[in-house]
């Protein structure tokens, strides 16, 4: 399997021969990209181009990395529209069993989408922006500040609320409705969080750090399993999961 990012052969504008420097490190010494340093090695001036670009400077403590998670737009979005949401919900009256099922739902069903949209769109085989967006991701060395576009996050809350609307209406549901959105908004911001956490060097927990070590070998060990993020087990579910591939492998 070809390291991740070497088929890539798109860049962002302004920024092919940093990134073509990426993709022939990678393709030439098989090195694992892990820290802007080892491209300034190379070529400290394509690596200052870089910067311009992308925030290397990834928080090492758990103060510093809240700081930078919620310096950026994206963060704020979701954290408001999670405040939004509750607070409307609240003026519908107290949850009933049919909320917590519509939650307990929303939350499965937020684990497969991420894992789906992440394998079939992210990583399709026909390229599109966003999988070209994907893949200059990946071309990166580990280590870097990563969160989605505050716009990416408004145009989802915009749809996914009209539809949570639109559903609460036609079921003469309004609440529950409510509570789905709530829930699906909540696991955006959790997905937001992970991620971003799981690209820099603070020190985490078990449960964290086992997310980190599972996304960590997506991008340095094989790009084709471990799609999953808030829930490593999908991986399993679906098949993806390269520590399962390699048991059976061994077994045969």
């Amino acid at each position: 399997m070809a390291h991740p990012g070497t088929s890539a052969l798109s860049s962002p504008a302004g920024f092919e021969q940093a990134y073509d420097a990426l993709r022939e490190m990678r393709g030439s010494s098989g090195r694992t990209l892990l820290h802007i340093s080892q491209l300034e090695e190379v070529s400290p001036g394509l690596a200052a181009k870089l910067s311009e670009r992308v925030n290397f400077n990834v928080p090492r403590t758990a103060r510093d990395a809240l700081a930078c998670f919620f310096s950026h737009a994206t963060s704020r979005f979701i954290a408001g529209m999670l405040g939004l949401t509750v607070v409307a919900r609240c003026f519908l009256g107290p949850p009933t069993a049919v909320d917590a099922i519509v939650a307990i739902a929303t939350a499965i069903g937020w684990c497969f989408q991420e894992h789906l949209i992440h394998e079939k769109l992210l990583h399709s085989s026909e390229p599109w922006f966003g999988s070209d967006i994907h893949r200059w991701h990946h071309a990166l060395p580990y280590y870097h500040v990563s969160l989605d576009g505050v716009g990416l996050a408004a145009c989802w809350f915009a749809a996914v609320g009209a539809m949570a609307i639109a559903l609460g209406h036609a079921c003469a549901a309004p609440a529950p409705a409510l509570t789905g959105l709530a829930v699906y908004t909540l696991f955006g911001g959790v997905y937001e969080a992970a991620h971003y956490i799981a690209h820099t060097r603070v020190p985490l927990p078990r449960g964290l750090n086992n997310v980190r070590a599972h996304h960590m070998k997506h991008h340095l060990v094989d790009n084709a399993y471990w799609f999953a993020f808030t829930l490593p087990a999908i991986d399993r579910i679906l098949g993806t999961d390269g520590n399962a591939r390699d048991a059976s492998s061994k077994g045969s």
